[in-house]
């Protein structure tokens, strides 16, 4: 009886909370693209499946809208790429879409459906975090299906937009939300976009893009001395000053590169390589 009263302890202080807001500032979090599109179709229910079972933090994940004003998981401005259909999800209803099959990585057909916002958001309560990359375009529709999920403090926000035009246009919800700015190094509006939210709004963080050299990097632990996390993207060379993912499958230490930038937020393409890296450095939730 003491036995399995240790172990359940064990397991219930092993267990992560699903929160963005309680998420540990010390701590890495994985953000896995487009869920694990290498095990499942990409914005697949399985791709998020996929994500959760390895213990991934996060799934990114993008949309769009059906013809008949239904928030699908859709990365293209076409579904040809995807699914076995061709045109724009603009150009069908869901019942439409539902016919269609998706198609993985090599573009072979699958059995599996392109999901709807809601679908997700079932299956990913309390089990992952969610960024709606391009949710932002709809977040007047977004915003009512989570919160009557209460699912806030699941979400992520994230856009291009200056503090003035986020403001003007979501100024009504701004402090319901987690949101987080993308930050273009090189670019000056962009660097102004940093002090400027800084200023005004609490955010959740900021995204950058570095480029494929480190001539325009910013000390990103300034940042973060500010309780604001720091998100680069380990998937292609110009993310990351060439600190890719595919790199890591030769040295893993190339994910040092992000640790010793004060990066505590990074999103893969590679999440078991990642969370295996991250472990071993006690660095992941």
């Amino acid at each position: 009886m003491l036995l399995f009263v240790a172990v359940a302890s064990l397991f219930t202080a092993q267990k992560k909370e699903i929160s963005l807001s309680k998420f540990p500032d010390d701590k890495v979090m994985v953000v896995a693209h487009r869920g694990d599109w290498r095990e499942a179709p990409e914005n697949s229910v399985w791709a998020i499946k996929k994500a959760i079972e390895k213990g991934v933090d996060m799934a990114e994940i993008d949309l769009a809208m059906t013809k008949d004003s239904i928030l699908i998981l859709m990365h293209d401005n076409t579904i040809d790429r995807t699914t076995t259909g061709k045109g724009k999800p603009s150009d069908f209803t869901l019942e439409e879409i539902k016919k269609m099959n998706l198609r993985d990585g090599l573009g072979v057909e699958t059995q599996m459906k392109v999901p709807t916002l809601e679908e997700v958001l079932e299956l990913s309560d309390g089990k992952i975090l969610l960024n709606l990359d391009k949710g932002f375009d709809y977040i007047k529709q977004v915003y009512p299906l989570v919160k009557k999920r209460n699912m806030l403090d699941q979400i992520l926000f994230k856009g291009h937009e200056s503090y003035a035009e986020f403001n003007s246009k979501y100024g009504d919800i701004k402090k319901y939300i987690h949101y987080m700015p993308i930050i273009r190094l090189g670019s000056e509006s962009d660097l102004k976009n940093i002090t400027e939210y800084l200023k005004n709004y609490k955010v959740y963080g900021f995204e950058f893009t570095i480029g494929k050299t480190e001539k325009d990097l910013i000390n990103f632990k300034e940042i973060r001395a500010k309780k604001v996390k720091v998100w680069v993207n380990s998937l292609w060379p110009h993310h990351n000053a060439g600190n890719n993912d595919d790199k890591v499958l030769d040295d893993p230490k190339v994910y040092d590169w992000y640790i010793d930038k004060g990066v505590n937020i990074i999103q893969t393409d590679r999440p078991k390589e990642l969370i295996l890296f991250l472990k071993n450095k006690n660095l992941f939730y």
